[in-house]
Order: C-alpha cells, then sequence, then structure tokens
C-alpha cells in the first residue's frame, strides 16, 4: 500500500495554489523575447546567457525546447506531469507542484520534503514503472496522462524496445517527452550522449515550461547566496583535499567501486566539485568498477557516496559503509578510512532543493573550521549554524516571493 504523507494545512494550500497557478499566465512584467536570464557556470557563481524562448508574459501558445528534443509548442500550461529516477522529480517540488506520475520511489528525495513540510502524497501517484530500469508499460502512460513528460526518450528507450511510434502515440494521446540527461559526466573528451546542460540551466527550461519565471530567478538568488557563502568560506587551492566519488552504493566488502567523474555537466557529483575538491581519479577514469588496489594507489583524501545522503540515514550509513570499511583489511588501509573521511552527498535525483542540502552537507563534512560542524544528519543542524535559510526555501516553493 502506497505510504500516505499527511499533509500540513499550509502544505496543502501552497500545492493545491501551485497547481491551480499553472493555468495562468505569470504577471512579471517582461515583454517580447530575447530576455537575458542567468544560468549556473562551472564555478557555481552566474552568467549572463541570451534566451530566444517564448516568454511568460507572452500569451499561449509559447515554444520550449529542451535538448536533445525537438522544440514543442504548449496550446495551454501544462498542469501535470511524470518523472523518473531524476532531477526532474525535485525540480517540480522547488516550483511547489508534485508530479502526478513517477517510477518507483525508494530512493528519492522524500525525506527532504518531509523536513521543510513541503508534503508529498503518494496516494495520488501513478507509476509508470517498477524501477528506474524495468516495468515500463504503455497503458501506464496511458493511464496517467500527464501533460508533460519530464523524462528521456533516449533514457527509456534503453529499458524497452519502443520504437518511435510508440513514442508517437503516447505523445499523442498524454503529453510530449521534454527530459534530457543531467545525472552523470562525461569521462572523456567525447562522450556520445554528453548532458546538454548544467542542473540549473534546465531547471530554467523546466520553469519556462510552468510559467514560473519568477520562482525560478527567487531560487537562483538563494542559490547564488549559498555559493557566496561557500566561496568565502573555501581555503586556498593547494590546501583543497581529493575525493573518490562513488556512486551506485558504496559496498565496502564486496571490493568493487563505480567511479563518478568530477565534471561541471555531472550533476551527481557537483557537490564536491563546487567545494574545491580535487578529482582523485583524475584522468583515469576506469570503463567499470575498480578494486582496492585501484583505491588505494589512489588513496584519496576523501571518499565520497554519491547519493547517500537521500537514500541513507545516518544509522544507515554507519552501519553499512563507515563501518564495514573500517573493519575491511584492505578499507583499512585508506587514509580516508583512517581519518574518518567517509562522507556522503545527494546523487540522482539533485535538484534545486536536495542541491542546497547536499552543498551544505559537503562543506560541513569537509571544512567544518570553515562552515561548521556537521552532526550527522541535515535534520540535526541548529538554525544558527545552517548555511542558508529553509523558511526562505519554503516560502520560495510557496510563491510567496
Amino acid at each position: 500500500m502506497a505510504r500516505r504523507r499527511q499533509l500540513l494545512a499550509s502544505s496543502a494550500s501552497f500545492i493545491a495554489a501551485g497547481l491551480a497557478g499553472c493555468a495562468g499566465n505569470s504577471t512579471d512584467g517582461t515583454n517580447g523575447t530575447d530576455q537575458s536570464t542567468s544560468t549556473e557556470t562551472d564555478a557555481g557563481t552566474t552568467t549572463e546567457t541570451e534566451n530566444h524562448e517564448t516568454t511568460a508574459s507572452d500569451p499561449t501558445p509559447y515554444t520550449l525546447q529542451m535538448e536533445p528534443n525537438d522544440p514543442y509548442t504548449f496550446e495551454e500550461v501544462p498542469e501535470t506531469y511524470g518523472v523518473g529516477t531524476s532531477p526532474f522529480i525535485d525540480m517540480g517540488m522547488a516550483l511547489g507542484i508534485q508530479p502526478t506520475a513517477t517510477t518507483g520511489l525508494e530512493r528519492a528525495p522524500l525525506k527532504f520534503y518531509d523536513l521543510l513540510n513541503l508534503g508529498f502524497d503518494e496516494s495520488q501517484i501513478t507509476k509508470i514503472a517498477s524501477d528506474a530500469e524495468s516495468g515500463y508499460d504503455k497503458e501506464n502512460f496511458y493511464a496517467a496522462d500527464a501533460d508533460v513528460w519530464l523524462i528521456s526518450q533516449n533514457n527509456i528507450g534503453r529499458y524497452v524496445s519502443w520504437d518511435d511510434s510508440d513514442f508517437e502515440n503516447v505523445e499523442s494521446q498524454t503529453g510530449p517527452f521534454l527530459g534530457t540527461t543531467l545525472r552523470f559526466a562525461p569521462q572523456s573528451a567525447v562522450q556520445d550522449e554528453p548532458n546538454p546542460y548544467t542542473m540549473y540551466e534546465a531547471f530554467e527550461k523546466v520553469a519556462k515550461i510552468f510559467q514560473r519565471p519568477q520562482q525560478f530567478e527567487a531560487w537562483q538568488s538563494l542559490h547564488d547566496d549559498l555559493m557566496s557563502t561557500i566561496e568565502e568560506g573555501l581555503p586556498a587551492q593547494d590546501d583543497r583535499p581529493t575525493v573518490a566519488a562513488i556512486w551506485r552504493g558504496v559496498a565496502p566488502d564486496s571490493g568493487r567501486f563505480r567511479i563518478a567523474p568530477l565534471h561541471r555537466l555531472g550533476n551527481n557529483t557537483k557537490s564536491y566539485s563546487r567545494l574545491g575538491m580535487q578529482d582523485a581519479f583524475e584522468g583515469q577514469y576506469p570503463d567499470g568498477p575498480v578494486g582496492y588496489e585501484e583505491l588505494l594507489r589512489a588513496d584519496p583524501d576523501y571518499i565520497g557516496a554519491v547519493g547517500g545522503l537521500t537514500s541513507l540515514t545516518h544509522e544507515e550509513f554507519v552501519n553499512t559503509v563507515i563501518e564495514p570499511f573500517e573493519n575491511n583489511e584492505n578499507g583499512q588501509q585508506l587514509s580516508a578510512v583512517q581519518n574518518g573521511n567517509v562522507i556522503r552527498s545527494g546523487g540522482q535525483y539533485m535538484g534545486p532543493i536536495v542541491d542546497m542540502f547536499s552543498t551544505e552537507a559537503v562543506a560541513k563534512q569537509v571544512y567544518p573550521g570553515e562552515f561548521g560542524e556537521w552532526f550527522g544528519a541535515v535534520g540535526d543542524i541548529p538554525e544558527s549554524e545552517q548555511l542558508f535559510d529553509r523558511q526562505r526555501l519554503v516560502d520560495i516553493v510557496n510563491e510567496d516571493l
């Protein structure tokens, strides 16, 4: 039975208002096209980029393109959307709109929404697949009937035998597929399917889909304030440590570890790179998992469990990652294990909300002298030691701008 999450009165009202608000155009006071907007750069700061898409002040219809998809013209502002295991669920929640269709939610960042009292009602969600890699069925898509799918066709195509006509049939009876790849970084200079956007660049696209430019701008401001705090507190370049970022779970006793590159387009490892950490495997990324021999050769200052902040509690992280490393004959030889430097961050679901918590968590785990003590869980950080304003975040989600 789906787990029913109780909605606080304020949370219920903001979600209802958010869904209702999708039906109208924004009144941001801008006119015409070719507006300049702020987007995220490698260092977490902003730069001005030119946008040639229809702005929110224009009446419907409006056209948007999300690479690698063709441009799509919306005749009305969508009210519902479906997502897979990706940052797009967090982007939707950051705009105050809960998805109506998802794949499995076992590793989704629901604990952050609970912590903020945003409300997330699983009973109102149609499952389109049993998990990220199996159980897809066209009938589930028809039943969900989402106005837009923030899902990459390329990702689905790895797990189903659909041809172009199958996708076209789903789109004709529901909404368009406009998702893109954000999770992984290219492991070399040339990659078949490099990510076309940083997370905030994709988030701006999502905000345009739902005609929420003011919310996006408020999120950009909140993000920039956090990054200003981070950049002011970072030590000199030569004093920044190395990290081996490990994804798909960290199982010390297995002796097999998948290394995730640190790269501006690697959304799942951005928390490490924006804290100035150096990639212990820079230029030598393996095609498959590495063993203890390779990990000991690199001997990183830190070992980062990508996604562990989202999928594990503090106790689970200690019991399944830290202690097994400490008790493993090979793990004991790693400098990161000896020095208590096995840490965790957000991962594949890293949208605007998870990004804030993950950046704060990694900052405190790596540089406690500069950013304050890490207490083990995001919910344990005293208000006086938080690096970003939780209430301001909730106000943005609620469109209380």
